[in-house]
């Protein structure tokens, strides 16, 4: 069971978006909404035991919260068969009609709620899936069906069951609701560094000058002790020990 109204808990939260939906003819909308339903209700009979989620569809997506009995390892699953669903259903697609979608994982406290889900698990995982970056992912890449993002404790416990090497962190800032985190973005095959954009902040900046380095946490900036005006985040000086 995935739980009862009030019950708190950590649970891990997938939602997905179809790319275009807005675009379709009326015709167009409702049989994109039935390829999405066929993959989805596919997807989740191959992946999770019978009444381990709880689903919202919306038209052109849907959040889905697992039981607290599944693990974050179970997305490498999910993504693997959404990915084989979205190969086989756009084989045949006509043209205008071709699936794709936006898929973002999430692990944190969450629970069904009288008009759908309450938490903060769910709040952050339906930011990423509509933050730019993963739009921007999924434009950026007109030959891939499927942009996904996972957060942080998603990817840790999820790892060997992702092609983890395809995965790229980046930041989600999305100020205008006052949220900002890192995850880790697929789409397809490694994303090439979208043009006229910094890379984003490597897990560990390099060592720099006469044996010192420094280390930055999350939120921080990377740079010199000179360039760097204003620091966010936690910041260690560290001499090397050379002996």
């Amino acid at each position: 069971m995935v739980g009862r109204r009030g019950d708190a808990g950590h649970r891990v939260c997938v939602a997905v978006d179809l790319e275009g939906y807005g675009r379709r003819t009326d015709a167009g909308q409702e049989r994109a909404q039935e390829g999405l339903a066929t993959l989805l209700d596919t997807v989740w009979a191959a992946t999770v035991p019978a009444g381990a989620v709880a689903r919202q569809p919306n038209g052109d997506g849907e959040v889905a919260l697992l039981g607290a009995e599944v693990g974050a390892e179970v997305v490498g699953a999910v993504f693997a068969a959404l990915e084989e669903g979205l190969r086989a259903a756009n084989r045949t697609a006509p043209e205008g009609e071709r699936l794709r979608l936006r898929v973002a994982a999430g692990l944190g406290r969450a629970r069904p709620a009288r008009n759908g889900f309450a938490g903060g698990g769910v709040v952050r995982t339906c930011r990423v899936l509509a933050s730019r970056v993963l739009h921007d992912a999924l434009r950026d890449r007109p030959g891939a069906d499927l942009a996904a993002a996972v957060s942080e404790p998603v990817f840790a416990a999820a790892a060997r069951a992702l092609p983890a090497d395809e995965y790229r962190r980046v930041l989600v800032s999305e100020p205008a609701k006052a949220f900002r985190g890192w995850v880790w973005l697929h789409v397809g095959a490694p994303l090439p560094a979208p043009r006229g954009r910094a890379d984003p902040v490597p897990d560990r900046a390099p060592a720099v000058g006469s044996g010192m380095r420094i280390e930055i946490t999350d939120g921080g900036l990377v740079g010199t002790v000179v360039q760097a005006g204003e620091l966010h985040g936690g910041l260690t000086l560290r001499r090397e020990d050379r002996r």
